[in-house]
This record gives C-alpha cells, structure tokens and sequence, in this order.
C-alpha cells in the first residue's frame, strides 16, 4: 500500500548538490517508486484506514534494509559499485509510512577496491559516501540511539539505524569496532556467508560458532552498545 509523501521531505534526490558527470558518474537507475505494480492485498476500505493509522499513531521499524536505488540494467551494476556512490532511496523512505529503517550497508557489494567485496577501505567508501549524501537534507537522518527513533516520530522525519550484515571487514582489528560505532554504526552481524575471524557463515559445511576472538568482539559491542 503505497503511502503519500512524508511531509518533511523535500525531493532531494542523492548527490543532487554535485555536478552530474563531472563530480559523479551517471547511470540509467531503476524507478524509486513503481517499478513494480502494486500488489492488492485484498484488504477492504477499513483495513486501509487502520493500516494508515497504525503507521500515523504508532512506532514502525524494519530492521533489515538495503534502501538504494540499482541500475536499471543489471549488468551495471559493479561498475555502478565500484563508484562508491549508490544512491539512497529518499521517496521510497518517504513513502513507507516507518518510523524507522535499519540499513544494512551493501558492503559486501562495495567493490571499489576489490572484486570480492567486504574489505575494509571499501566499507568506509561506501559508509562515507552514503553518508555525505544523507547530511545535505532533512527528512532521514542517522539515528544512533532509542531517543533518536522517538525524536523522528514526534518530528516527522525518518530515523536511518547503519548496520552491516557481517563483521568481516574488521579482519582481526578489534578497535575497528569502536571506529564504526565512532561512524555511528549500531548494529553489526557477526557472519554472512563465508566464514571470517569471529565465527562460521552460513555456507560452511560445518557450524563452528564463536572463534576466540568472535567472543571477544561480541564483549567489545557490548561494551559499546552495538546491537548484533
């Protein structure tokens, strides 16, 4: 169910304060809004307006996101990566009816450096980057405490929770976890698919948990204040 805009925001379309291709590379992106049809779920006039106002009344957080916007031709989309400059999805956000998203950094898709995506500069790339772009208007803003979602729902706006899917980029850098909170970074998976220092992935034949240091990073984000 397609909401109308939130009143807050104002257009503002990534990057949109640089010079197209002289500041940034263009490509053919995919539609924010429509790309495809709406699906009917059947609901009548009443559920509708209940639905509408759950969202109006109500606190609502999805938390596992990737709000970008993709080339429209798939076979684009590395070279569209390896710019460091995916483009956030402000009229979708706009549109949702949430309160709050946690957005899980394509990191392992950033490969500016890299062919196999999740390593460190790339990570910081795609962090920085996103986030430049998301201080040049008003309606999402990065949110790094329960205060913060509370604050963009008397507000109007749209609290942006960064998070990553896994932890592989940290390598064996245990501080690596204090910068990303100091990127303010709130959530961090441990692994994704391919297994890395702190534990097993989801690919593995074998289970092998926590590593050593696995336990340790997950005492340094809890010292922090990281969700995982």
């Amino acid at each position: 169910m397609l909401q109308e805009p939130a009143a807050r925001y104002k257009g503002h379309r990534s990057y949109s304060y640089l010079e197209p291709h002289s500041d940034y590379r263009v490509f053919d992106l995919a539609k924010e809004v429509g790309r495809v049809p709406e699906h009917d779920l059947g609901l009548t006039g009443d559920q509708r307006a209940r639905v509408t106002r759950l969202l109006t009344e109500h606190t609502a957080i999805s938390l596992h996101e990737h709000p970008v916007i993709l080339p429209e031709d798939v076979r684009e989309l590395r070279t569209y990566n390896r710019t460091a400059r995916q483009r956030t999805g402000y009229e979708g956000l706009a549109r949702s009816g949430l309160t709050a998203v946690f957005d899980n950094f394509m990191a392992g898709a950033s490969c500016v450096t890299s062919e196999n995506g999740w390593k460190w500069n790339d990570l910081i790339y795609a962090l920085g980057m996103r986030m430049s772009d998301l201080y040049k208007q008003d309606h999402v803003f990065l949110a790094t405490s329960l205060a913060d979602i509370r604050a963009a729902k008397q507000d109007g706006r749209l609290a942006l929770v960064a998070g990553l899917e896994c932890c592989s980029p940290i390598e064996n850098e245990l501080d690596r976890i204090d910068i990303l909170y100091g990127f303010g970074v709130r959530q961090l998976g441990i692994a994704y698919s391919q297994a890395n220092m702190l534990g097993g992935g989801l690919s593995e034949r074998h289970d092998g948990g926590l590593t050593h240091f696995g336990r340790r990073a997950v005492d340094r984000m809890n010292k922090l204040g990281i969700a995982i």
